[in-house]
């Protein structure tokens, strides 16, 4: 299958390119994988269910769950700490509850 798909040359500032890489590394991909992940979840419709990928930022924006579940205080004190984390105490601490 990857020799069907013609190479595709993009350029991106430096920096944005270490912190995909970065991102991809925590995700246990490589860049190219890293972002066609990012393009196909960014071409899907949200669903305020699915957690986000790893390394990807969460929504800041209301969402109105489709289940009607909304966070406790508690959830979202949590939520707050965790955003504060540098990615990699993130991911340490996401393999906690895997």
């Amino acid at each position: 299958m990857t020799r069907e798909i013609n190479p595709f040359g993009l350029r991106m500032p430096p920096e944005l390119r270490e912190l995909l890489k970065r991102e991809a590394r925590l995700n246990g991909r490589s860049l190219n994988a890293e972002l066609v992940a990012r393009l196909r979840t960014g071409s899907d419709p949200p669903d305020a269910n699915d957690p986000p990928p790893r390394g990807m930022r969460l929504r800041t924006t209301a969402v109105q769950p489709r289940n009607g579940w909304v966070p406790t205080d508690a959830e979202r004190a949590m939520l707050t700490v965790f955003r504060k984390l540098p990615p990699e105490k993130q991911l340490a601490l996401l393999t906690l509850f895997e």
